[in-house]
């Protein structure tokens, strides 16, 4: 089985959908009487890439929570792919194709770096813990695509020397990338990014950015949350901005780097 064939069988029947990928209709959350996200709504278009930016505790951590279901709105809804998620577990919209790679990575400290993304493949193989146990021919088979796609993963992110590495030997950034190729295995159709440039070098969030953009070319959809405002205006098609919890602007990079609102309150001069 090809790993590109196949990721991009599954980007197109997400392109064929109709209307966005995401959408936030009047969405609010709040600890007690912290306020967290205050009557947020925007979309996100399918196969573009959109970050939501904003100061430390805007609420876009908070957003990310809600889409993946780790957190339930206090009010308004989420749509996903066509179906109300904002009551659903977490695990059933991982199923449905949202998958997020967190700040804190979590890799398997006891297992190399091809083996740590090659569990991002478990979620969707046919074979089950017996045939696997039992060494089925089917079992063999998928293990040995599962290893070629995530070398070809690990390889696009210029990590193919790390393949038999263990984490403690890694950089925070080389982790980081490690657990974007793990996420990728999943085969998303949207991604989620929580601060994903954070720690990386020149090196690494150049590669990064040509990354997401040649996903976004393949037909993923890529939603995140970054502080890095030069970075995010590079690579994003839209950008939403929050402010207290509250939807400051949204637009364009070039749309939002000119309003005059969120110069004073975030961007400055």
């Amino acid at each position: 089985m090809n790993v590109r064939r196949d990721m991009r069988s599954v980007l197109a029947v997400a392109r064929g959908g109709h209307g966005p990928l995401v959408e936030y209709r009047d969405v609010s959350v709040s600890y007690g009487e912290l306020l967290a996200v205050n009557n947020v709504s925007f979309a996100v278009e399918r196969g573009e890439i959109l970050c939501v930016i904003g100061p430390n505790g805007a609420g876009k951590t908070t957003l990310l929570r809600m889409t993946n279901g780790l957190l339930r709105p206090t009010a308004g809804e989420i749509w996903f792919d066509g179906l109300r998620v904002d009551r659903m577990p977490a695990h059933r919209i991982a199923a449905l194709g949202a998958t997020q790679v967190f700040q804190d990575i979590q890799l398997f400290e006891n297992m190399s770096v091809l083996d740590n993304v090659m569990t991002g493949a478990h979620g969707w193989t046919d074979t089950g813990f017996v045939g696997a146990s039992l060494r089925l021919a089917s079992a063999i088979d998928e293990e040995r695509w599962m290893r070629r796609a995530a070398i070809q993963q690990l390889s696009a992110l210029g990590l193919a020397g790390l393949l038999h590495e263990y984490p403690s030997a890694l950089s925070w950034g080389e982790q980081k990338l490690v657990g974007l190729a793990r996420a990728l295995l999943c085969r998303p159709i949207l991604l989620l990014l929580d601060e994903p440039y954070g720690g990386l070098d020149t090196e690494e969030i150049d590669r990064l950015s040509r990354t997401l953009k040649t996903l976004k070319r393949e037909g993923m959809t890529i939603l995140m949350v970054e502080h890095l405002t030069d970075i995010v205006m590079d690579v994003a098609d839209r950008v939403v901005v929050l402010h207290y919890g509250e939807k400051l602007a949204e637009g364009t990079p070039d749309t939002v780097r000119e309003d005059e609102r969120v110069i004073a309150t975030y961007l400055g001069d």
